[in-house]
């Protein structure tokens, strides 16, 4: 029989992908094109270097050639990790979170291995942006931001990804709904609660239908209530 489709869930900068038994967070499709452009440019001074070394001085071949050298081995490391790499790999069969390098690392390097029976929950949390000073026009528009966390049972809290949404009425439920689809489907393959510390509308109670919309708004608007877990999904007010 062939096994289900991968779903894509697309987060900040990276997309999660939901197979039977793997859960792979990966750079998004369009990570490659500016590695590929550094890559071409680097093999273009090269080149350059080899065609032109006898009509350009010895400082403009000096210049492109150190140029060449740190560009095309960096952009060839990030051509690798956005096609095969991956920020955070979760198997079934071999009941662990791993936690890959980087770009540096090809995103083939373990960071952190955290077994399943180390994790306590899955949690959505609020991101902060922050606010950086600027004299440049501000957008029309601000932003609302949330974090999915891997918490371990010491209580260590390891970001597996973000979602960023303008704080719009018709775009801010589709960015947090995005945000806990991750967090459900990570929850369901390590078999643990997910927990929604993030401001949310409306939290359900226990005879909720697991069809009911889920929705956000800004923390001065959130309610204060108690944590109610419905469906193995858990809101807490951080308040």
């Amino acid at each position: 029989m062939a096994s289900e489709a991968a779903r894509r869930i697309p987060l900040d900068r990276r997309v999660c992908i939901v197979r039977e038994g793997r859960i792979d967070l990966r750079p998004e499709r369009g990570a490659v094109v500016l590695p590929l452009i550094g890559l071409a440019v680097g093999l273009a001074l090269f080149a350059a270097v080899a065609l032109f070394a006898d009509s350009l001085s010895t400082t403009l071949l000096a210049i492109m050639l150190i140029a060449g050298l740190l560009l095309a081995p960096l952009s060839a490391m990030g051509v690798i990790y956005s096609i095969i790499g991956a920020a955070v790999v979760v198997e079934r069969q071999k009941q662990s979170v791993r936690f890959q390098q980087g770009v540096l690392g090809l995103g083939l390097g373990t960071v952190e291995l955290v077994p399943f029976w180390k994790i306590e929950r899955i949690e959505v949390d609020d991101f902060a942006l922050g606010d950086a000073p600027s004299h440049l026009p501000r957008p029309a528009f601000d932003l609302r931001a949330w974090d999915i966390v891997l918490v371990k049972t010491s209580g260590k809290r390891l970001p597996i990804g973000q979602v960023i949404s303008a704080n719009r009425e018709d775009l801010i439920d589709e960015g947090f709904n995005r945000s806990l689809d991750a967090a459900e489907a990570i929850g369901a393959m390590t078999e643990k609660p997910v927990v929604i510390t993030a401001a949310v509308e409306d939290a359900p109670t226990a005879e909720s239908e697991p069809s009911a919309e889920r929705g956000f708004k800004p923390p001065s608007e959130a309610s204060e209530s108690q944590p109610v877990e419905s469906k193995g999904i858990q809101f807490r007010d951080n308040g």
